[in-house]
């Protein structure tokens, strides 16, 4: 058959657990359940609301047990580099890049926060020399020297640490202001201590540049007397050398370039040779073409000839004479004696003619073989030069090395000579990269300790702790508050809910009245035991629970309520031996009852009280016996059941509780149905799965599981479960 368990809706749907056992290796499902969650803080609201309290209380303690400590900042302004009061070259310095700002900014807030600058502010406002410090800043003071050290050196850097710890500087972002912070429990102490540690930041940063100078300065002087050593022993080696091998070098110059440069004395003579060289050689070729024409032609064809003024007025003279001699020839014959003079005067004009280019033509070839004679001198000249040169390039070789090192050395005398000059002018002159912006003023109000923050952490860790306690409280909580505990923590199902009783009521007032919430809670569970059997017939069924206490006496009466106002005979046997109580419930006595049917002394039929309800029926427990196993095992229980199912509809055991007894073992095996009452709320310690594991490990299958006195407000879930159904006013 099939248990039934109700769904969250309220109605009934067949169990997963088809045999009406549970499966115990299944876990269920994981999902985040803010019902859980709220249902937890509701039900630990008062430890909650407890451990909030006592964590404020602690914190309002600690804040009025803590001395007022007083913080103020002196600011100082750190640039990349320091600003040059002499500017010697005219130039400005280069700034540092901007990625290397936020590095640059942090070395300087190291060397703020270093142990020299702590020394030196110690130093400054004389703080070792009494327990003004140590007074002030609430400390005690060293009684005796440390290891290696006097008395006075153990308090300078008993000082120097407390400062170190007491400072708080941060590199700012976007920003060269850094603030220099010092925390005191005198507010006045605190001023003067931030302002005296921006001041010593400033005047050690500027020693530091000082002793930087001077270092610089005579490690220049040392490096420019070894350069001028070197450079005079470079220029000997150089003119020594140019002397042993007739070096000459001549001072060149321009007017663009008045200092210009050097020039070998050979190479100047060579250079002039081939200049003169070439000219000598076109005058040559000069002269040579025009004898070569003088000599290849008539004399009066030659330029030289035509050109010369005697030719030309020796030309004039014989023209006229031509002249002559053609005006007389119409008067004279040949040889008349006139004739004979005028033949004769050109005969003599024509020699001098002749003779006068002759004379040319004799000065042209004297002026080629000059112009030979001259350019053969001056190539014999440049050839020697040349001569000369490569020899000479051979000794230069060496010559230029040296040149090159006299000038390397030079280069560097100058260079070291004229930075000598600018770190000699600065030297007096220093400037620092930091300059002091405001000064700590005395702060009015502490920063610690403050009220509303600790309140605050105290709330936060109150709440941190009050948390850690509901999460170990409901880890280690098994109780039943809800039918899904049932379901996941006990893998029973689920049958249905009784509420709790209210209070100042009794069970027959609420059960006699057919709409109260517990009449209507029986209703639903009579449905739901009803549909355990296929042929909706119970005939026996036991009632137990894992202890006492949780009320299964008042289920198994509220039961049989419920099944007699359905119209069903029902008979309740009180099982419970040890600890009886049901004749409580019904108003009668147990003096005889199932403890002398079972020892045979009564047949049942004897002992069977009429209640009130003419359908219910009931069997007390009887006296209660020194071994309850033993009679229940003597066979009679049984005898009793098989024959109280022929009269009844359904026989109720109401048995003792499962741990630690053998009675719901041996009951169990009698009977066809077993519900299993669970208090809700009540702490099982395991209990609850124990019980349900002996029950199982006994072959006894429990058909499900009953929440008892369920208070849906108490258990944190609010009304999600209250499923019955309230009547109108009127109703």
């Amino acid at each position: 058959m099939n248990a039934i368990t109700p769904s969250q809706t309220g109605t009934l749907a067949p169990s997963a657990l088809a045999n009406g056992s549970a499966d115990e290796s299944a876990m269920p499902s994981v999902h985040l359940d803010f019902r859980r969650f709220f249902a937890a803080l509701y039900r630990n609201r008062y430890f909650i609301a407890a451990i909030l309290v006592a964590a404020l209380v602690a914190g309002f303690i600690y804040t009025l047990s803590k001395t007022p400590i007083y913080e103020t900042a002196a600011t100082v302004q750190i640039d990349n580099q320091a600003r040059d009061l002499v500017n010697i070259d005219g130039k400005a310095g280069s700034e540092a890049p901007e990625y290397d700002t936020e590095m640059f900014l942090q070395t300087q807030i190291d060397i703020l926060g270093s142990r020299a600058i702590a020394r030196r502010v110690v130093s400054s406002l004389g703080l070792a020399a009494s327990d003004e410090y140590f007074r002030r800043m609430l400390e005690h003071a060293p009684v005796r020297p440390a290891a290696g050290l006097t008395m006075a050196e153990t308090r300078r850097e008993a000082i120097a640490s407390s400062l170190m710890g007491h400072l708080d500087s941060k590199v700012p972002r976007n920003s060269r202001i850094v603030a220099i912070a010092m925390r005191s429990p005198d507010p006045v102490f605190a001023a003067k201590l931030a302002t005296a540690y921006a001041e010593t930041f400033i005047a050690a940063n500027i020693d530091r540049k000082f002793d930087s100078s001077a270092y610089a300065r005579r490690y220049l002087e040392d490096e420019l007397a070894k350069a001028k050593s070197r450079l005079e022993a470079s220029e000997l080696a150089q003119i020594n050398y140019a002397r042993s091998r007739n070096i000459i070098d001549l001072q060149t110059g321009s007017k663009d370039n008045p200092e210009g440069g050097t020039q070998s004395l050979l190479i100047t003579n060579l250079v002039e040779a081939n200049v003169a060289l070439n000219a000598a050689r076109g005058e040559r070729i000069r002269a040579q073409e025009r004898y070569r024409s003088a000599t290849g032609g008539s004399l009066l064809s030659i330029p030289e000839v035509q050109q010369s003024a005697a030719i030309q007025q020796l030309t004039a003279t014989r023209a006229a004479a031509l002249a002559e001699i053609a005006r007389d020839s119409s008067r004279y014959r040949a040889d008349h004696p006139v004739m004979l003079q005028h033949q004769d005067q050109l005969r003599i004009l024509d020699q001098q003619i002749a003779t006068q280019a002759g004379t040319i033509r004799d000065s042209l070839r004297r002026q080629y073989e000059t112009a030979a004679h001259d350019e053969q001198q001056l190539q014999a000249q440049a050839n020697g030069l040349r001569s000369g040169n490569q020899i000479e390039q051979g000794n230069r070789v060496q010559y230029n090395i040296l040149a090159r090192e006299t000038n390397t050395n030079r280069t560097m005398y100058d260079g070291l000579l004229q930075r000598f000059k600018e770190v000699s002018a600065a030297a007096g002159v220093t400037s620092s990269n930091l300059s002091l912006i405001d000064k700590a003023e005395v702060p009015r109000s502490p920063v610690s300790p403050r009220p509303m923050v600790n309140l605050l952490l105290a709330f936060l860790a109150g709440l941190g702790a009050a948390s850690l306690f509901v999460l170990l409280r409901e880890y280690y909580d098994d109780a039943t508050r809800t039918p899904e505990d049932i379901i996941n923590k006990l893998r029973v199902p689920f049958l249905g809910i009784v509420p709790k009783y209210p209070a100042g009521t009794t069970p027959d007032e609420l059960l006699a009245d057919p709409k109260s919430s517990v009449s209507e809670a029986f209703a639903a569970l009579r449905t739901s035991l009803t549909l355990l059997s296929s042929d909706a017939s119970l005939k026996t069924m036991l009632v137990t629970s894992s202890r006492e206490s949780e009320g299964k006496s008042a289920v198994v009466y509220g039961i049989a309520r419920a099944f007699a106002r359905a119209g069903q005979r029902v008979l309740v046997v009180d099982a419970d031996l040890r600890r009886p109580s049901q004749h409580r419930l019904f108003g009668v006595s147990r003096d005889v009852g199932l403890t002398d049917v079972l020892s045979r002394q009564r047949p049942w039929t004897e002992v069977v009280m009429k209640t009130p309800n003419p359908k219910v029926d009931f069997i007390p427990s009887g006296p209660i016996p020194p071994s309850v196993p033993e009679l229940l095992s003597g066979g009679a229980m049984e005898q009793l059941l098989e024959t109280a199912q022929q009269t009844y509809d359904l026989v109720l055991l109401d048995a003792p509780p499962v741990l630690g007894l053998a009675d719901v073992i041996i009951l169990g095996q009698m009977v066809n149905h077993l519900a299993y009452v669970i208090e809700s709320g009540r702490p099982l310690r395991g209990r609850g799965l124990a019980a349900v594991r002996r029950l199982k490990a006994a072959g006894i299958r429990i058909d499900g599981a009953i929440l008892n006195k369920f208070d849906p407000k108490n258990s944190g879930y609010g009304y999600e479960y209250g499923y019955y159904y309230y009547y109108g006013k009127d109703a």
